[in-house]
């Protein structure tokens, strides 16, 4: 089986993508999508996120050396929050180390990384009925600023044709989460994921995150995320 018929590679912060998350990790408001292979050479990716907390826009890139022992990712967007907290800019990097053979039909790898943005303010109106009429409270938190994933990934690939496949993976991860009112945290979060080789340098991704969650306005997801990417292979070694 062709290696290189797997071009799209998990930048969508989503990504993310990652694609990348709300890309939790490395992009915030994209799920954490890691691949188990790897293309050798340049790719460069467009990737949306979408959840509960707000929409995601990025541009991501990744390097892989000729080897394809490992690669590197990042990305930048912005995120619309929703609400009184607006938009704000994102950034995400992340390295992952493939573990399976280079032509398998199934594989394995472990990743780790970083994003997050700038912090955003929310405010919040929680109302109480008293005797003498309701009463309206305003709290204001603060989203987390950085955000750590750290998991492992495991999947399958089928070759369609010379320069066509497709490869089915999930990747779940421990995210921990510093900053913002919510204070520092972790949770447990999985995500599985699709890519599809176009052509031998186009390539789509679609994926799904699900698992634990943090309170609107503390950062980090407040329920499952959804993410989707195209991406070209610009060059190879």
């Amino acid at each position: 089986m062709r290696t290189t018929t797997f071009v799209v590679l998990s930048v969508v912060p989503l990504l993310t993508v990652a694609v990348a998350r709300p890309a939790a990790g490395q992009i915030t408001g994209a799920p954490v999508l890691q691949n188990v292979w790897a293309t050798p050479g340049i790719v460069g990716a467009l990737d949306i996120g979408s959840g509960s907390g707000g929409s995601v826009y990025a541009a991501a890139g990744s390097w892989t050396p000729g080897s394809g022992r490992f690669e590197l990712s990042g990305g930048l967007g912005y995120q619309r929050m929703g609400g009184t907290a607006g938009s704000r800019g994102v950034y995400g990097v992340r390295a992952a180390i493939p573990l399976g053979g280079a032509s398998s039909t199934f594989g394995f790898g472990g990743f780790a990384g970083i994003g997050g943005g700038q912090g955003k303010t929310f405010s919040t109106q929680d109302t109480a009925f008293t005797p003498g009429g309701p009463l309206v409270t305003v709290v204001d938190s603060t989203a987390s600023t950085v955000e750590i994933p750290v998991g492992v990934a495991v999947g399958w690939r089928h070759a369609i044709g010379a320069t066509h496949g497709v490869s089915v993976y999930a990747s779940p991860s421990y995210t921990f989460f510093s900053g913002g009112s919510g204070g520092s945290g972790g949770l447990i979060r999985a995500a599985i994921g699709a890519d599809f080789g176009i052509t031998s340098k186009l390539g789509a991704t679609v994926g799904f995150e699900f698992g634990g969650k943090r309170e609107r306005g503390f950062g980090g997801p407040t329920g499952s995320l959804l993410g989707l990417g195209v991406s070209y292979a610009f060059s190879r070694p």
